[in-house]
């Protein structure tokens, strides 16, 4: 997804691989159907997680899905004489969703980090149980 941002950045300035509109609309395409399915992942990742941490989780999530979901409606929809304004709403979801994107991922990073400390937590005590144990 980082790359598909970049080309769309760049293709806002007149720069990159993406010289038409068209080429802008399947990037965009590609976008939305790679956010639903780092959505997937991440609902995936969320349960492993606490209820408060879960919850927090899949509210970023419900926020991300409708928005890739308006991205490929309006990718898909045909507006002849108003490419312009096509990509306008294009860039502008997107936008959204590059929003959305940063704090899912910083939201995710922070309880990834969260779980690892309390699994190996976990992990120090039961072996501390197990040596226990054996003396």
């Amino acid at each position: 997804m980082s790359s598909m941002a970049y080309s769309l950045y760049l293709f806002t300035r007149g720069e990159g691989p993406l010289k038409t509109s068209q080429d802008l609309i399947h990037q965009l395409e590609v976008f939305a159907e790679e956010g639903l399915k780092l959505a997937s992942n991440v609902q995936v990742f969320s349960k492993q997680l606490k209820d408060d941490d879960k919850l927090m989780l899949l509210l970023e999530i419900n926020k991300l899905s409708p928005l890739c979901h308006q991205l490929q409606t309006i990718t898909k929809t045909p507006l002849q004489n108003q490419v312009f304004l096509k990509v306008d709403k294009c860039i502008t979801k997107t936008r959204s969703m590059m929003a959305i994107l940063v704090q899912l991922l910083s939201l995710c990073y922070k309880l990834l980090k969260k779980l690892q400390m309390e699994n190996n937590r976990w992990v120090s005590v039961k072996n501390k149980d197990s040596m226990d144990g054996k003396t």
